[in-house]
């Protein structure tokens, strides 16, 4: 037997040793790559096809539709234009993660887009961690006449899910200080995210909508995958609307 093929035994017996050594780190590693290609392979199907109870059916969306159109016209909105976010603005909530000033600059835009008095409303910011829960991404309040609404931003919120927040939030405003409000909670949280997307919001709120794999791991280095999103509206849903309407931009 010549050196090189004992230089290579050697090898082999030492790679063997080192993967017995690590063999709890390998299977590790192993196994957060299947349960990644399996979250993913799931995240998908969720996005195209839904993801929970609040699905709506084709015919419940169109009641909602038509009375969301009602209202609008009631209220005299244009329904034939998109809210385009400043590219100026994008740029600095980009850059500096959403700092308090940029995102009331942002909200402040789509207050003025709707044609709603920023005067007469408050923004309330709070920042959060992704492993708080609160229950809520948004919140409108409208309680002894002080209007406000509040954004719980997550360290792993896009541009886009900030701007659906607050397109849902401000639609509220909007819907609300004029005396449109449908008894059941869910009911008017489906009109809301609907009237919203009509009003021109419908890029952002898709976008905004989507599921994502928030990962995190606990104090023995389990990896686990949550699936978070915001909303009351699936992908699938959103895109039925844009169809009906119509909306292409």
């Amino acid at each position: 037997m010549n050196v090189k093929n004992i230089i290579i035994i050697l090898a082999i017996i030492l790679t063997i040793y080192i993967m017995y050594l690590l063999r709890n780190e390998i299977l590790w590693f192993l196994k957060a790559i299947r349960v990644t290609q399996k979250n993913n392979k799931q995240l998908k199907n969720l996005q195209k096809e839904g993801t929970n109870k609040r699905n709506l059916s084709n015919e419940q969306l169109k009641k909602y539709i038509e009375l969301s159109k009602k209202y609008l016209h009631q209220l005299k909105m244009d329904t034939n234009r998109s809210f385009v976010l400043s590219q100026e603005l994008e740029r600095h909530l980009k850059y500096s993660r959403f700092s308090e000033r940029y995102v009331v600059e942002l909200f402040n835009e789509i207050i003025k887009y709707m044609n709603l008095d920023n005067q007469k409303i408050k923004l309330k910011i709070n920042y959060i961690s992704s492993k708080v829960y609160l229950g809520y991404a948004g919140l409108y309040s409208d309680k002894n006449e002080i209007k406000e609404i509040t954004i719980n931003i997550g360290n792993d919120m896009t541009i886009d899910t900030i701007i659906s927040i607050l397109a849902h939030e401000s639609t509220h405003y909007l819907l609300i200080s004029n005396g449109i409000q449908l008894k059941e909670r869910i009911h008017n949280e489906c009109l809301t995210d609907i009237t919203a997307i009509i009003l021109g919001f419908k890029n952002y709120m898709i976008e905004g909508y989507k599921i994502f794999n928030n990962v995190k791991y606990d104090t023995i280095n389990k990896r686990i995958v949550n699936k978070n999103r915001v909303g009351y509206l699936t992908y699938k849903d959103i895109k039925y609307v844009g169809k009906i309407m119509k909306i292409v931009k």
